[in-house]
């Protein structure tokens, strides 16, 4: 259930998720595509891709002071327009071994260095003393051993250094400790431990410097050891752009080609170690800084040319020498700076359970079914091992075991769809395979609920076989006998909070959390999961059902009304839900699984799948459940309509109870690999971590491109570029390779569907005004990639390489576009959000036409993308503002589709509607139709005041419209207005320009950050099949990725 705590004594309820509800207000993106597991990772794929390549930019610094930093009296010397590189060592700079040894009692140098102690001693007879001589000596044991064994030892040697030391670490104390705040029941995760919100800022301030420099790590430690670190300290997600080690080219010693190549180079040997980052930052335009916490290491990179900062030191944390390096802080030595009702917990998860099977998404069940039976056949295992760590009254268990859900969305059982898996997988010449036994761990802190778990194992057949006080267990039995599935099933029911656990369950395959998630920080519950995990040799999968993705809304839902009784104002429904999720928020909830998502890839983890598992409560099926909803909202949200808002919480509340409607709560399941399993293969957290090696370019690239060939029939056209062919650039160009192209839904609709006319693309767009609408027909305006080539002429070529860029381009893979076609993506915004760039200028241009003045109330006709995004940027401009029982201010949208108006609500309507209630809201004093609907547009007339104004921002293509513009029309001084983007309106002519308005429309960009719209993600292969999906509505927003 996607459940959000409610304020409750203590006494009443002793379990944090038997009481929730779904009230996210938010905009967040399902991704629900089918096939196999593979095909189901393409999000991690995609969020790769995301991060390989940084813009670079050019960027001043201040100098470096003290002995290995730039003085001050040398700040003249420094040019500050090289552009800026950071390498970061790992060990006891990323963190702090002191801080983890006050903390943990237990570090990762520490464990370096005694392992290294037992090396020498193993293998060389060295004392301590004798290892620790050694790195004082030559900066590090190993380059002390390179340096006093054998020569034709040295390469044995080093490699069995490298995996008897770092292999058997530890990383636990990486992951944090649990403090007193763990302990507490009723609290919903959130632990302001200060370790943690430092590491919680050291990542963000990470990341947001990996998006403006080029940010490496470097270490003499294997690489391994390296992503491990990363991973266990939540920095998956940093954009790293390498990995300089020991063990990164590994040239082995009869390589004849590299006779002077030492094997496995350290910082002690800085000429090799730094060379590939050397070459590709040579020191004319470039500057290289070091932060290390060996003075040893900086010495030696000031030899090369490489800036030192000493980090780690008093006074010197790691944060302040980034911060010196950017120029934030000067340098050390420096001058300067709710009928009758009464609560059940168990009535209410009964009602709850219920609706709960109908709504988890098949596609991520039956996904989760792949998963562990691919998990079981390679891991050549027979016992399904699975903790459930919000279990409930066990509703998950009956799931997995018999199925559940009514009539078309009934699912099968876990166990079924496994044995399916595994028996497809006999037929394709896999040895037998089948399960035979089921391990259950069920956690459920709350007592209440314990008579209502043994009574439905003892309906199932099992055997209560041991109680265990001390440990809070029972323990039940179903014997292979007495099982349909014919294979022992074994309950461990624990009466406690799975974060209390002592003796976590060892190899897990799963780790189930329905109703969970969104009740914790994500931080604090992925480490939770992490820790919970520790006795498992292979990381299982995470599995959250039914955690919060959006909005809960009425169906149909109501607008604003005036309280003539109460001289108030009856909140609209969208906006009674808007203040009930930010009280809940207000209260520690997170609302937002992006941010679960992103938490589980910081920590090393990948999405496989993702699914809508809406709530849709109807009272007349679910009335136990629909009357606890109504309660929660009276004692929650309703309170804080009155109190902050003097709105007329208990007309809102009676109008409820009076029309009751179906209560729809935005859901999702997420499945995850806990951590990632291409992390061998130099992948972190779904991140891939760059070579530091650039590579020859290939003469021949493979293009793809899609063509609209006919009505309804679009193709993928591959060409090959022969980049030995210097004339593919004309002098003026460039080329660019694709990273995201957005389909814009409304216009290549009517391309698909062929209702267009022959004219030209679009006469104000450079490149598009010779060509005409026709098929054969590559078409496409939304493009954003990286500039790989310039022309002859390009003035800015050198800067230009790398850069991230939009361009008003075709669907295709790399395109070929004049320089000054393109704009370059501002920093701070993100591919997936540049991608928007022309969608967001038409809604600005769209707001700019409209005029909106503060006080009037909007009506926008039709939630597609345009819409949305209109919505969005009217709700920068004005608050809502009431006054008696007047509303100002207002946004109210419309749109036939259910899950658009969930969305609308979450990007800032006041009211989103179905079209039937646009004359019960209005009139509205303007009205934007965006809907390509002809009814819209008749809607908009009607309800819009006398002499109110309607922008039609629509193009229906070659489709005649009919409009009824009767007397009341003519006599209505309304106005009228066509408004189209690619112009500035003559009336704005003179304060706008395209220039203007292109960087207020980036900096909208960049505040509403609208990729959150995405809803999937598609390889240009997929074309024909995505755009039919959007032709019958079944897609919002569609993005295409390239590789």
């Amino acid at each position: 259930m996607a459940m959000a705590m409610v304020s409750l004594h203590r006494h009443r309820l002793q379990l944090r998720h038997t009481i929730a509800l779904t009230v996210a207000i938010i905009t967040i993106t399902a991704y629900t595509d089918a096939g196999s597991p593979l095909q189901q990772r393409g999000w991690l794929t995609l969020r790769a891709e995301r991060r390989v390549g940084l813009s670079e930019n050019a960027l001043r610094i201040m100098p470096r002071g003290g002995s290995h930093d730039a003085s001050a009296d040398e700040y003249e010397a420094i040019d500050e327009s090289k552009r800026l590189v950071i390498v970061i060592d790992v060990d006891n700079t990323l963190y702090s071994e002191r801080d983890l040894l006050l903390s943990t009692g237990q570090g990762i140098e520490s464990q370096i260095v005694r392992n290294t102690h037992l090396f020498g001693l193993l293998h060389f007879n060295l004392t301590s003393d004798q290892c620790d001589e050694l790195y004082n000596r030559y900066g590090s044991t190993i380059e002390g051993l390179r340096h006093t064994i054998p020569p034709d030892q040295v390469e044995h040697t080093m490699a069995k250094f490298y995996n008897e030391v770092y292999d058997p670490i530890d990383f636990s104390c990486l992951l944090g400790m649990k403090t007193n705040e763990d302990n507490d029941q009723v609290r919903s995760g959130y632990d302001h431990n200060n370790a943690l919100q430092h590491r919680r800022a050291l990542a963000d301030f990470l990341k947001s410097l990996s998006r403006n420099y080029p940010v490496y790590l470097a270490s003499n430690s294997p690489k391994a050891h390296v992503i491990r670190v990363i991973n266990s300290m939540g920095l998956g997600g940093v954009d790293f752009s390498g990995i300089l080690s020991p063990d990164m080219d590994c040239t082995l010693k009869q390589d004849k080609s590299y006779p002077n190549e030492l094997i496995y180079p350290t910082k002690s040997s800085p000429h090799q170690y730094y060379k590939h980052l050397l070459e590709r930052y040579p020191e004319s335009t470039n500057r290289i800084i070091l932060l290390d916490d060996s003075l040893h290491n900086l010495d030696e990179a000031k030899s090369v040319g490489i800036d030192g900062i000493h980090v780690n030191k008093p006074g010197r944390s790691l944060e302040e020498g980034l911060s010196e390096a950017i120029g934030h802080i000067l340098p050390p030595g420096t001058v300067g700076e709710d009928k009758t009702f009464t609560f059940s917990d168990i009535k209410y998860l009964q009602a709850k359970n219920k609706v709960d099977m109908n709504a988890i998404s098949p596609v991520v069940w039956d996904q989760l079914a792949q998963e562990l039976a691919l998990r079981l056949h390679d891991n050549n295992i027979n016992v399904l091992r699975i903790a459930d760590l919000g279990a409930g009254m066990l509703s998950m268990l009956e799931l997995i075991l018999l199925g559940g859900g009514e009539e078309d969305r009934k699912k099968p059982s876990l166990l079924d769809l496994i044995d399916k898996y595994l028996e497809l997988g006999q037929k394709n010449s896999y040895p037998p395979h089948r399960i035979t036994k089921v391990e259950y761990f069920a956690y459920e802190s709350n007592s209440n609920l314990l008579h209502e778990c043994k009574g439905l194992l003892v309906r199932l057949g099992f055997l209560e076989i041991e109680i265990k006080s001390q440990e809070s267990l029972l323990i039940f039995n179903l014997p292979a006998s007495k099982s349909e599935h014919d294979l022992e099933i074994t309950i461990h029911l624990r009466t406690i909070d799975f974060r209390e656990e002592k003796t976590v369950p060892s190899d897990l395959d799963v780790i189930i959390g329905c109703c969970l998630a969104d009740l914790f920080d994500p931080t604090q519950f992925v480490l939770s999961l992490h820790r919970f995990a520790l006795g498992c040799t292979s990381p299982p999968l995470v599995y959250l059902p039914i955690t919060f993705v959006g909005t809960t809304r009425f169906d149909p839902a109501y607008p604003s009304a005036p309280s003539l009784e109460r001289n108030q104002v009856i909140p609209s429904d969208t906006t009674a839900f808007h203040i009930y999720s930010d009280s809940l928020t207000s209260h520690g909830h997170n609302l937002d699984s992006n941010r679960i998502v992103d938490a589980m890839i910081d920590y090393g983890g990948s999405l496989i799948s993702r699914g809508s598992s809406d709530w849709f409560i109807d009272p007349n099926l679910n009335r136990r459940l629909w009357d606890t909803m109504i309660y929660f909202f009276g004692i929650s949200g309703a309170r804080e309509m009155m109190m902050k808002y003097n709105y007329d919480a208990s007309g809102w509340i009676n109008r409820c109870r009076v029309h009751p409607r179906t209560i729809v709560v935005s859901n999702v399941d997420l499945l995850f690999h806990l951590q990632a399993q291409s992390r061998a293969h130099g992948v972190v957290g779904g991140h891939s971590l760059p070579r530091t090696v650039v590579g020859e370019p290939r003469q021949r690239v493979e293009v793809q491109e899609i063509q609209f060939v006919a009505p309804y029939n679009v193709t993928t056209v591959t060409k090959i570029w022969d980049h030995s062919d210097l004339s593919r650039l004309s002098p003026d160009q460039v080329e660019i390779e694709s990273i995201y192209s957005l389909i814009s839904s409304g216009t290549e609709l009517k391309i698909f569907s062929g209702s267009f006319d022959s004219s030209s693309l679009d006469v104000n767009i450079k490149g598009m005004a010779d060509k005409s609408m026709e098929y054969p027909l590559a078409y496409g305006y939304s493009l954003v990639g990286r500039v790989v080539a310039c022309g002859s002429n390009v003035e800015d070529a050198q800067s230009l390489i790398g850069k991230l860029v939009f361009t008003f381009s075709p669907h295709s893979s790399r395109v070929i576009v004049d320089r000054d076609a393109i704009h370059i993506v501002p920093d701070g915004i993100t591919a997936e959000d540049a991608v928007f760039f022309p969608s967001v200028e038409t809604a600005v241009s769209l707001v700019h036409d409209a005029n909106v003045r503060l006080g009037e109330n909007v009506g926008v006709y039709g939630q597609g993308l345009i819409g949305l995004l209109v919505t969005s940027v009217l709700s920068m401009q004005f608050p809502p503002l009431t006054s008696s029982t007047r509303c100002f201010g207002s946004i109210t949208t419309f749109d036939a589709i259910e899950d658009r108006l969930g969305v609308s609500s979450s990007v800032g309507a006041t009211s989103a509607l179905k079209p039937q209630c646009a004359e019960a809201a209005g009139p509205h004093d303007v009205s934007i139709e965006v809907s390509g609907n002809a009814r819209a547009l008749q809607s908009a007339i009607d309800n819009t005041c006398n002499n109110g104004r309607i922008i039609v921002g629509s193009w229906y293509g070659n489709k005649d419209v009919s409009l009824k513009l009767g007397i009341d029309f003519h006599r209505s001084d309304k106005t009228i207005m066509a408004s189209q983007v690619s112009t500035i309106t003559p009336a704005l002519a003179g304060l706008w320009s395209k220039d203007r308005r292109f960087s207020l429309t980036w900096a909208v960009v960049k505040s509403l950050q609208p990729s959150r719209l995405i809803t999937k993600y598609v390889p240009l292969d997929e074309a024909q099949q995505v755009y039919e999906q959007l032709d019958r509505g079944e897609e919002r927003v569609v993005c295409f990725k390239y590789d």
